[in-house]
């Protein structure tokens, strides 16, 4: 969906610090237990981690992300419960396969005799641009799906692992982009009548390719799921300027910008006075486009979209772009304008 955001000129700024952001691993080719249920006992915490199982290593959800290559987009053919034929899927296969992760459910490292089998690990939400399934395909070759968010997010969208369990499924994603898939394990202790349940805890797939916004958004905060943080209209520095409005005029999202990256003006042709705005667009940000436009009043729906470019000036990584209006200023008229984001 198209966001289209207005941009604010007026307000005091708040000075931060910029962020520190922890190193984040990117699973691309390694075989993987996402959803590896752990316990403490001291604590009675279930929780899951991301078990690296190449490299004998544990990341918490906030630490990794799963990298679907470009290489696994397939087609689909026609009769398969997935989608329609002809339409495009990315899918992390059940089965090993060179230079794409493996990944898997695993409860191996929760000991025997403590909880009743099995666990459940359910998906509680979904963010992203398209459709997420998890599936195995049987010997008999049908599917047998556990997850589909076609039909919404329910309590059968689920997979049972057993104590001291591993398996694999078939992960496919409808489009590219980032997906922010949020699980929850319950499982029931020994004697106990009550099951313990972990915290919602979200996972980030990269299914590529990116678009340019996603990949900026990916470099400033990697690994990161908190959308008041990393979101298009999140401003975590507070500066009044979202976060689509930094990556669009290439301003650094977590520091105030030493200048406002718009601002209005009046400029001059052949001796006439004209209401004019300023920009800074970064030339790396493709899918952003700002559009400057004027009217009569606020509530006019007859807004007209400025093309006169009075002034471009080359800056090296962005440029600044002065838009003046079309109408000369007059003492008899008044004119508003809007300076507009429109972005994927």
């Amino acid at each position: 969906m198209e966001k289209i955001l207005k941009y604010l000129i007026a307000g005091a700024l708040v000075f931060l610090a910029p962020s520190v952001w922890a190193q984040c691993f990117y699973f691309t080719e390694e075989h993987v237990d996402l959803l590896g249920v752990t316990w403490n006992s001291a604590s009675n915490q279930l929780s899951l981690m991301a078990s690296d199982d190449t490299h004998g290593l544990s990341y918490a959800s906030n630490q990794c992300v799963v990298v679907c290559p470009e290489s696994m987009k397939f087609t689909l053919p026609a009769g398969m419960p997935l989608g329609n034929e002809g339409d495009n899927l990315w899918i992390l296969p059940q089965n090993s396969y060179a230079g794409t992760p493996y990944v898997g459910v695993s409860a191996q490292q929760i000991p025997a005799g403590v909880f009743y089998d099995p666990f459940v690990i359910r998906l509680t939400r979904m963010e992203g641009p398209g459709q997420f399934m998890l599936w195995q395909a049987t010997t008999f070759g049908s599917l047998d799906l556990k997850m589909d968010t076609r039909d919404g997010i329910g309590t059968n969208d689920a997979v049972s692992p057993l104590v001291g369990a591993h398996e694999h499924y078939n992960w496919g994603f409808t489009t590219s982009g980032v997906y922010r898939l949020y699980f929850q394990v319950s499982g029931l202790r020994m004697g106990e009548a009550t099951n313990t349940v972990s915290p919602e805890t979200p996972f980030t797939f990269h299914i590529l390719p990116l678009s340019p916004f996603e990949n900026w958004t990916a470099t400033n905060w990697p690994c990161g799921c908190d959308t008041n943080l990393i979101a298009a209209t999140a401003d975590p520095d507070e500066d009044r300027a979202p976060n689509a409005w930094e990556y669009a005029s290439g301003t650094d999202p977590n520091a105030v910008a030493a200048r406002p990256s718009a601002a209005f003006s009046f400029v001059y042709t052949n001796g006439l006075a004209y209401g004019a705005m300023t920009f800074t667009h970064a030339k790396s940000a493709t899918d952003a486009t700002f559009e400057v436009v004027a009217g009569g009043g606020l509530k006019n729906s007859g807004w007209e979209v400025l093309t006169n470019v009075h002034l471009s000036v080359d800056l090296g990584s962005t440029e600044r772009i002065t838009l003046r209006d079309n109408a000369p200023v007059s003492p008899d008229a008044t004119r508003f304008y809007e300076l507009r984001l429109r972005i994927p």
